[in-house]
């Protein structure tokens, strides 16, 4: 993409795309790939929407402050743009020290999540979410009556288990750590369909997915800003959008004016309402973009003395329900946290995300630590893909319609996996194919 040249031209493009994270890029690129004009506008200063390899603190080193992990056997759609680039990936550095704190208390665990004698009711709960995950075929139908039963909260899936603590917080600390929030906030049908999504396995935070970039989620934003042609314009927000009838017109807060046949938002769900979009009031849309998605997750690096090699820890009760090696340099262990309230803990904060690694590793020492709100991002307003209880049911069915001339894709609206950059690629992918067929019979 040419980031300095034209984007400002008056003239009328074929497509504005309105946000320039992975779901954008990708739209942008396949349609300028079918020799359309697109002029893609990103209100950040950098590409790469909720993705963003960042310098970590004053270091020489970078971590990945969103989205960083995916599975190409699972996920197809990234594995699709990994091999089309030749992107190099590396596997996350595997578990060797396991910790668990359960119940107050840290629990050893040489290779079991629970102690010995609770693994059995351990294992009854994952045997039933796995078998109400068979209900589900993923990447499609999730806002089926016959699935509405499973669009509850997540708590209430597990209640059952309620009376058995280590059990309960087990699974609470799986939902939470997967998915960033309180388990009572996500839906129950979607953590099963990341297990339908896995071949109805019900994997355990030893097992998900431990793929990443070589050379950071920044090597695919580059691949693909790069391929296509298309325009971009950086540090643009968009103000509006105005359905002129044959056209649209967007506005951005600089002041500037574009013109295009259609327009493609392409930004988090939470970010709709602080745009001017030209959608009724009352319609699904407005309403999911009224009520907004769950996902508040804090997510910190930390470079740490006395830790044990390949620390991995999980657990309940603090503010990081998981904690892992993900590098070792200057002599200490890089080590990425995650939590699912980031006002619990301020993960640039040495003492606080010290004191928070000591639930699993007591003599930890935090050397220096780095993170990003997202929560606080303007651009972003949360973190990955968490549906609400009742979401799926109430606006699945709606999340790949168009409104006259504007268009929609990201991430948040994926029909298989959403919340993960392989289901933004899905969603710019499919919106763009789409949007090419009616550019087409628009003439």
């Amino acid at each position: 993409m040419d980031e300095t040249v034209g984007w400002k031209a008056n003239f009328m493009h074929d497509v504005l795309v309105i946000g320039g994270g992975i779901a954008g890029l990708t739209a942008a690129r396949d349609l300028a790939h079918g020799g359309y004009r697109v002029l893609l506008l990103e209100a950040r200063d950098r590409l790469g929407g909720r993705t963003w390899w960042k310098r970590f603190a004053d270091s020489g080193h970078h971590a990945e402050m969103g989205g960083a992990w995916f599975d190409e056997g699972t996920q197809h759609n990234i594995a699709r743009e990994i091999e089309r680039y030749s992107l190099p990936t590396v596997l996350s550095p595997a578990g060797q020290d396991f910790r668990v704190s359960l119940g107050g208390r840290s629990l050893a665990r040489p290779d079991q999540p629970v102690p010995p004698d609770v693994r059995p009711d351990l294992d009854k709960a994952l045997d039933h979410i796995v078998d109400q995950s068979r209900r589900v075929t993923f990447g499609s139908d999730l806002d089926s009556p016959d699935l509405h039963d499973l669009d509850i909260p997540f708590t209430e899936l597990i209640e059952p288990y309620a009376d058995q603590p280590l059990v309960a917080e087990y699974l609470s600390m799986w939902a939470a750590f997967a998915f960033g929030c309180d388990p009572a906030a996500v839906s129950a049908l979607q953590v099963l369909t990341w297990v339908a999504g896995y071949d109805n396995t019900c994997w355990t935070l030893d097992d998900a997915p431990a793929t990443k970039f070589a050379k950071g989620t920044a090597s695919l934003v580059e691949a693909l800003a790069e391929d296509g042609g298309a325009d971009i314009g950086l540090s643009a927000p968009v103000a509006s959008i105005v359905d002129a009838g044959d056209h649209v017109v967007g506005k951005t807060t600089g002041g500037e004016t574009l013109k295009a046949r259609f327009a493609l938002l392409a930004t988090p769900v939470n970010t709709w309402e602080d745009i001017e979009l030209p959608i009724p009031a009352g319609s699904l849309k407005r309403r999911f973009a009224g009520e907004g998605l769950a996902g508040r997750a804090v997510k910190l690096h930390a470079l740490v003395d006395n830790v044990p090699e390949y620390l991995m820890a999980s657990g309940w009760g603090g503010p990081l329900c998981w904690v892992s090696e993900q590098a070792d340099f200057d002599g200490g262990r890089l080590l990425v946290g995650i939590g699912s309230d980031d006002s619990a803990i301020d993960g640039t904060d040495a003492a606080q995300v010290q004191q928070a690694i000591r639930q699993f590793a007591p003599e930890a020492t935090v050397r220096k630590c780095d993170s990003h709100n997202w929560s606080t991002d303007p651009y972003a307003k949360g973190t990955w893909t968490t549906y609400r209880p009742g979401q799926l049911a109430r606006y699945y069915s709606d999340f790949s319609v168009p409104h006259r001339r504007l268009y929609f894709a990201g991430s948040d609206l994926a029909r298989g996996w959403a919340g993960f950059m392989d289901g933004a690629i899905e969603s710019g992918a499919e919106t763009a194919a789409a949007l090419g067929r009616r550019l087409r019979e628009d003439g």
